[in-house]
């Protein structure tokens, strides 16, 4: 292959990275696990300017369901909070101080919603199809390259049947990324769907034996000593 189609090739590649790069940034502000990538459309107003929260704050993964943001200026506080708000309203956002009794240290602490059935459908189904827009815009890059190619090598069959063996592999190999992308966001989602479930039958749990001992009483209500 002649050095214009190598160029080309690469930059098909690129292309595929740089969608395969989107859909992971839009996998993370489906947020169900911490993930720091999911505060990148967070803008802090100052002043008349608004800042990336990275110039204004340390945010940190704390666990696998909380996030932590230390604020560079305390005064700040306030306004990154609710520029993280603005962003992600599904987020519960509360207050710790790194010293005890020292406000000063104050950072917060966003958790991430709890994935109940319809939060896990809901979810579901926008992986899915965030996956599936992606591969179509990759399939439509495919196409358009291969017609390009097509035009370009008409008087040489075998330079095109090379190229196009370069991009097909390319965007198989493509095609194989952003699968691996969306099948490990379903899997958050299925952790998340389970840990829910644990917690909350942990509580049905609790409030059966409390209905049972309430059932109990009301059948002795009346009953002379």
């Amino acid at each position: 292959m002649n050095n214009f189609t190598i160029s080309e090739i690469k930059e098909v590649e690129k292309k595929f990275g740089s969608y395969q790069y989107l859909l992971n940034f839009r996998y993370a502000n489906l947020c169900v696990k911490a993930d720091a990538m999911s505060l990148m459309p967070v803008t802090v107003a100052v002043g008349a300017a608004g800042m990336n929260i990275e110039d204004v704050a340390e945010v940190a993964e704390m666990d696998e369901y909380h996030l932590g943001i230390i604020p560079k200026n305390q005064d700040m506080l306030r306004d990154i909070e609710q520029a993280v708000l603005y962003a992600h309203p599904e987020f519960k956002i509360t207050h710790e101080e790194m010293e005890e009794g020292d406000p000063d240290s104050t950072f917060l602490i966003c958790e991430m919603p709890e994935v109940d059935k319809n939060r896990r459908d809901t979810l579901t189904q926008a992986t899915k199809s965030l996956h599936d827009e992606c591969k179509a815009q990759m399939d439509a890059v495919l196409l358009e390259e291969k017609n390009g190619f097509a035009e370009l090598m008409a008087d040489d069959p075998q330079s095109l049947k090379d190229a196009a063996d370069q991009l097909n592999e390319k965007h198989s190999n493509a095609l194989s990324d952003i699968m691996d992308l969306r099948d490990k966001k379903l899997e958050e989602i299925e952790d998340a769907y389970a840990k829910y479930l644990e917690g909350h039958a942990q509580e049905e749990s609790d409030e059966g034996q409390q209905s049972d001992i309430d059932v109990t009483q009301s059948m002795h209500m009346g009953d002379e000593e």
